[in-house]
């Protein structure tokens, strides 16, 4: 992956060689003539309106032979041999193929980044007299090509067939070749064609004058693709690393009857079959759960013993879905380029941005701090915005990793504490709240990138600012204006601090007994006296609070923008709080459909119905061997031995005998219901609802089953 990707990145500098002297040479000439570089014809062939028109028709190709190779599962699985079916691109809520589809996905947001970019600050190649409406749809059209490209190469690997990886490879390489081409030749990012030279001039002049005419803006443009094409070399050599496996696991004669049986399943019973395995992630949390934190087996990865374990505990009984992988490759590399983007893009400008700033500030002193005659008494001079804004960066993209890795801490402790019940963070799951709770997973993933776009401006801001005034003070030593505002806000916070330590010290050592470990009030009529006076004295401090608690309340929103665990406005207004609902939305349908003692269970049911199968199969072939033939007899006896022990069981329970499937069958689908919901809006465990729903059920019956003999009962029912 390392040699093709650095391969292709020597191929891109030398395509983009040429154009960079072309720009050089203009830009040397010293004319008012906008710089640009001239594209073929080449280019205007494979692009059309942002659409590429060149590997989209074998994108859809590949889609259309992948329908034709799945099998439907409930819909007409009788037209057409029950062929014809949509692919599933990826299994979000499995653990199959994550890494694959984590860099597929960090690929997709590349892309949508780029488009992004167009509807904020518009693009030169975009067409004013077509409308507001005929662009957004024409964005949304771009989007949805953006991920049908990919589709086919996500659903190639859940298929996961000879032909349709081979497919797969081809077309995986066909598309890398394109986008070499393309962003070497027609696409560059720091050097403009014609019509973005007309949208904005002085761009490309910003930055030769400030990074020089020589290499060093060609490699800044190389050294920004290794990641993206990082991604794209993992995708074209994994793809045929996947069909080679394949081909060498078909090609195999001397296959095991179990091995064969695994090489027939489907997707999803293949990954469900798995779970079962005494070394799998859920088989691991069963192991656990009644062992202590200490008692519980350390890690064998090696980034576990690296990362100290105050800081992250790994562990092996838990692994976090394809879900959560692609999001976060997709939000690190989204928050890779944001920072490129910032650093290369803002900085050759700053000169332009900062005269501009500092009348913009100027005008401010001038309309709110002056003297009684009305003359500017105050001034605010800018220190050189470069060094702030560079630190201010680095500030952000601190903050933006930390809040990032904290979330994701997060969400294995919120999901281990709604897999054993625990509602002490996270609201407690409602029946009336379901299709809250699904239109919320649905909504997380773009919730999640939204507001980590929306974080990393508003932190970008704020940080500017502080390193803006930080730097003023360290270059000019006094500003007056920020002085004038320090005079007016030291006091007030000084008088709030040394009220709080006075009542701390107060409430410890004076009113309460034992210096505050009990609390237990001491020294009554004192505290009587105090309480009087502080009454009308907490009147105006009250007031000052008030507004350290708005500007705690908009710190701390900017701080945990990126955070959907964390709910701003408060434990009683959290369901107001969209991103918050998307957030336990998505955990409740994860703990749902992935709680691993549910998985445990049904696999381990799957596991003997497919061995019933293979010996009925076998039954049927009178393929058996004797080992065999003896070990079916050994069951059948075993089987007898426990039918008998259940009929004792149940002749001394008789209340179990409702438990039993066929009297539930009998039930109506309500009671079902109510007997199987764990979710009782009342706060009741599935204990208590168990137990009521029995009492409820057994109160028209027990006259009747204590009356007569419930012998003859139980055994019919056997």
């Amino acid at each position: 992956m390392i040699i093709i990707a650095g391969g292709t990145l020597i191929a891109k500098w030398s395509l983009l060689r040429r154009i960079h002297n072309n720009i050089v040479n203009q830009y040397n000439e010293q004319n008012d003539q906008p710089i640009y570089f001239n594209t073929t014809s080449f280019c205007d062939i494979l692009n059309l309106q942002s659409f590429n028109i060149f590997t989209f028709p074998f994108a859809c190709l590949l889609v259309i032979v992948c329908i034709i190779v799945t099998k439907r599962r409930l819909f007409m699985r009788n037209k057409c041999y029950g062929y014809g079916g949509p692919p599933i691109p990826i299994d979000f809520l499995g653990h199959i193929d994550r890494k694959f589809a984590a860099v597929i996905f960090a690929m997709i947001a590349d892309e949508l980044l780029g488009i992004v970019q167009d509807v904020i600050g518009g693009s030169a190649n975009t067409d004013t007299s077509q409308g507001v409406l005929v662009t957004f749809l024409l964005r949304i059209l771009q989007v949805l090509y953006m991920g049908l490209r990919f589709y086919p190469l996500l659903a190639a690997v859940y298929i996961n067939s000879i032909f349709i990886l081979t497919c797969a490879t081809l077309y995986a390489w066909l598309d890398y070749a394109f986008t070499i081409v393309s962003q070497g030749m027609c696409y560059p990012d720091y050097y403009p064609t014609y019509d973005e030279a007309l949208y904005s001039p002085d761009d490309i002049k910003d930055k030769l004058k400030y990074y020089g005419t020589g290499s060093a803006l060609l490699a800044i443009q190389v050294c920004t693709d290794i990641p993206r094409y990082l991604c794209l070399a993992y995708v074209s050599v994994k793809l045929p690393m996947m069909l080679i496996k394949k081909i060498s696991n078909y090609r195999k004669k001397d296959l095991s009857d179990e091995k064969k049986m695994l090489m027939s399943l489907t997707p999803e019973e293949y990954n469900l079959l798995i779970i079962s395995q005494p070394n799998s992630v859920e088989m691991l949390y069963v192991k656990n759960l009644f062992r202590s934190p200490d008692q519980r087996p350390c890690s064998q990865v090696l980034v576990a013993r690296l990362i100290p374990k105050f800081i992250y505990e790994w562990r092996d009984d838990f692994q976090f879905s394809a879900r959560i992988l692609c999001i976060y490759s997709s939000v690190f590399l989204l928050l890779f380029f944001v920072i490129i983007w910032a650093c290369v893009e803002l900085i050759p400008g700053m000169n332009s941005i900062q005269n501009n700033l500092q009348e913009a500030v100027n005008a401010i002193v001038q309309t709110y701090f002056t003297n009684d005659n009305g003359l500017q008494q105050l001034s605010f001079p800018l220190p050189n915005l470069v060094r702030p804004f560079l630190f201010a960066v680095a500030m952000t993209s601190t903050i933006i990793v930390i809040q990032l890795l904290v979330l994701l801490v997060n969400i294995r402790r919120n999901l281990l504490q709604v897999f054993r019940g625990d509602d002490s963070e996270l609201p407690r799951r409602q029946r009336s709240e379901y299709v809250s709770y699904a239109t919320g997973n649905f909504h997380f993933a773009g919730y999640f990138i939204g507001y980590f776009i929306w974080g990393f401006i508003i932190i970008a801001t704020f940080s500017t600012i502080v390193c803006l005034c930080i730097d003023a003070f360290i270059v000019y030593g006094s500003v007056r204006i920020l002085e004038q505002i320090l005079k007016a806000i030291i006091p007030s916070l000084l008088i709030v601090i040394f009220k709080v330590f006075l009542n701390k010290l107060l409430a410890q050592y004076v009113f309460l007994q034992h210096c505050g470990d009990v609390l237990a009030l001491n020294n009554r009529r004192f505290l009587m006296i105090f309480i009087y006076f502080n009454f009308f004295l907490d009147a105006f401090l009250g007031f000052i609070s008030s507004i350290l608690r708005f500007v705690e309340s908009i710190i701390g929103t900017i701080l945990y923008m990126c955070r959907l665990d964390y709910s701003s406005l408060g434990r009683k207004l959290e369901v107001f709080d969209s991103g918050f609902n998307a957030y336990c939305g998505f955990i409740h349908t994860e703990c749902t459909h992935r709680h691993p003692i549910m998985l445990v269970f049904v696999s381990h049911l799957f596991n003997q119905i497919k061995k019933q199968q293979h010996i009925m199969n076998k039954i049927d072939s009178n393929d058996l061997s004797t080992q065999e033939k003896d070990l079916i007899q050994q069951k059948k006896s075993l089987r007898y031995i426990r039918k008998w022990r259940l009929a004792v069981f149940l002749i001394q329970n008789p209340i179990i005998v409702f438990f039993r499937k066929k009297y539930l069958k009998q039930l109506r689908s309500e009671n079902l219901r109510a007997l199987n919901d764990v979710d009782n809006d009342n706060g009741y465990n599935i204990q208590r609802g168990m137990a009521l729903y029995a009492h409820q059920i057994a109160a028209q019956q027990l006259h009747a089953v204590s009356e007569i003999d419930p012998t003859p009962i139980i055994l019919e029912r056997l």
